[in-house]
């Protein structure tokens, strides 16, 4: 895939369990075993990727919730995204 850009639709891969522990989401890939954990607007960016939204949707809803200005959140959305892509844990639709 080429590079992610705001514009690009982001939904959660099915297969995968998640829970919410101390603080944290604690995530397990029924497909390849493996666990994964988020924390602070990680486990955020996650709940809100439960429906499928553009990048620039979820970095709106992220700036109104938290004190980031929109530059910054849109930067960091679009770098941890792009690990969770690269990880399988969300697909483009």
């Amino acid at each position: 895939m080429s590079t992610l850009t705001l514009q690009h639709r982001v939904v959660r891969q099915p297969g995968l369990v998640a829970t919410p522990m101390d603080g944290e989401t604690v995530m397990m890939s029924i497909d390849n075993g493996e666990y994964y954990g988020l924390a602070g607007a990680g486990s955020r960016t996650w709940e809100l990727l439960a429906e499928p939204q553009t990048l620039d949707q979820l970095c709106a809803t992220l700036t109104a919730e938290h004190e980031v200005d929109p530059a910054t959140c849109q930067a960091e959305t679009l770098r941890f995204v792009g690990e969770l892509l690269a990880l399988g844990l969300v697909k483009t639709c």
